[in-house]
């Protein structure tokens, strides 16, 4: 499939003059318009690419820095698993729906209202495992 470097652009995120740049010594066919358009699957690997060894390493460094913070979050328990979350935050709208349940053909109170919120409020000290 052929395509613009404006749509290039547009799937791979990256700007326009840099993948100009990196597609100057590719073929093209010239547009209905006179822009160059690019076959995808030799452009593509162009625009992904790394420049070098150095940009490589520089890549991997980049991911293992961002891996070793998530680790000492997990060590240093400031992260909290997804599980534990979604269980506090079920617990909190099972407790809401029975308040409002026992409410029902009664007149919501300022001290019913208070006590709901108390219950979202209290949903953050139930995480800190």
């Amino acid at each position: 499939m052929h395509l613009s470097i404006s749509q290039i652009s547009d799937l791979t995120g990256r700007n326009r003059h840099t993948v100009a740049k990196q597609l100057k010594d590719l073929h093209h066919t010239v547009g209905e318009r006179g822009g160059f358009l690019y076959e995808s699957t030799e452009a593509l690997p162009l625009v992904y690419a790394l420049d070098n060894l150095e940009a490589a390493r520089a890549a991997q460094a980049r991911s293992q820095a961002s891996s070793n913070a998530v680790r000492e979050e997990d060590l240093r328990k400031q992260r909290i698993p997804i599980q534990i979350v979604l269980d506090v935050i079920d617990e909190t709208f099972q407790a809401i729906g029975s308040t409002l349940k026992a409410a029902k053909g009664k007149k919501l109170t300022a001290e019913r209202i208070n006590e709901l919120f108390d219950k979202f409020r209290s949903a953050p000290a139930t995480l800190k495992w």
